[in-house]
């Protein structure tokens, strides 16, 4: 029930409802939880779509992202540990920010609504980033993607409008989606784990580095001490796992993304790595001891899993960015011979109810 928490006594709207499931908002609270705290952000009041967990206390909100996922897991019947809870070391915020255009000012949508949110200021991203997002204007377009280096002070912005007209800084690059469609290549670097990243336009990398930073000691401390033998990255995108992973193994790294793909050349460039361009359920799998994979919020799948799974790992590691999918892929690789042995929720998006997790599967 969006807007409730556990143990609260609510008021609430029925606002879709299907044969198995409803969804709700809540209209009052009658009985407030002691992890309730008022909402500091006056454009979230306002109806912005995001960060909808600053009504929960700091503490509270990584306890109840792991209940989530601890909820999927029992309803896939998945046994294994109790897992582990992390939050960010030195955030700054989002790097990577996705805005509508309002009247030439960016903003966020509103819960349901496609109108918009034009704020004068933003907690929750980076402030090399907030710059943009608050001062930026971008005639001409209806969205603008602001990505950002936190590290390095790189900055570009995308537009689907016109670029010349874009009122940003000098240092900030502005290009257009046609631009990029018809060939043209756009990126900046950021730093993740002493490593540095290039990272185009339209390339997935994680909203900040902090968060990246997290997800690499989180992965690098599960396959610590697998066999010796062959890494495969799965989802590779700009080969971050890859990159800063390796150890000396021989990486394949499986991504479809044409950028991703252009990103990962050049950040592997001095590994013994190859890259593949394909789907992972079309991968032609080969031997390997251990298997990272960092698929999209849907998940593996069973054709994912069946193909991951030819290669014979020893260690299987998960990131996921969703519960459910999270919940029946845990299931598939249980039901192939895997055991979860252990497994971390990062609280990788703090302020809102975004649930991420890695999780360790061995045989």
């Amino acid at each position: 029930m969006e807007g409730a928490l556990p143990g609260e006594s609510v008021t609430a709207e029925i606002v879709k409802a299907d044969k198995r499931w409803a969804r709700a908002r809540v209209i009052q609270i009658l009985d407030s939880s002691p992890d309730r705290v008022p909402v500091s952000c006056a454009h979230q009041l306002e109806g912005c779509g995001g960060c909808d967990f600053l009504h929960v206390a700091t503490p509270a909100r990584i306890t109840m992202k792991t209940a989530m996922a601890v909820d999927q897991l029992a309803r896939a019947k998945v046994q294994g540990p109790d897992p582990a809870m992390r939050t960010l070391d030195e955030d700054h915020g989002r790097t990577t920010v996705r805005a509508a255009v309002h009247e030439s000012c960016a903003g966020y949508r509103m819960r349901g609504s496609h109108d918009v949110v034009v704020p004068d200021s933003c907690a929750a991203v980076d402030p090399s980033a907030e710059e943009l997002l608050i001062d930026g204007r971008y005639p001409g377009s209806t969205t603008v993607l602001i990505r950002v280096g936190s590290r390095t002070g790189e900055r570009l912005v995308v537009v689907d409008g016109p670029t010349f007209d874009v009122e940003v800084p000098d240092d900030v690059r502005v290009v257009s989606q046609k631009e990029l469609t018809e060939g043209k290549r756009a990126w900046i670097h950021e730093d993740v784990a002493g490593q540095r990243m290039r990272i185009s336009a339209n390339s997935f990398f994680q909203n900040r580095p902090a968060g990246a930073d997290a997800l690499v000691d989180e992965v690098r401390s599960m396959i610590s001490g697998a066999p010796a033998g062959p890494l495969i990255d799965a989802y590779a995108g700009v080969g971050l796992f890859s990159r800063t992973l390796h150890d000396g193994r021989l990486v394949t790294a499986i991504e479809r993304s044409r950028d991703s793909i252009a990103d990962a050349r050049v950040n592997l460039a001095a590994l013994e790595a190859r890259i593949i361009r394909t789907g992972v359920e079309r991968w032609r799998p080969s031997d390997a001891s251990v298997v990272i994979a960092d698929p999209a919020r849907e998940g593996l799948g069973a054709r994912g899993v069946k193909a991951l799974l030819a290669a014979d790992p020893a260690v299987f590691v998960l990131v996921s960015c969703d519960p459910s999918a999270f919940g029946r892929d845990a299931s598939r690789l249980v039901e192939s011979g895997y055991d979860l042995d252990r497994w971390t929720v990062i609280d990788l998006f703090p302020g809102t109810s975004h649930v991420e997790t890695v999780a360790r599967f061995v045989r």
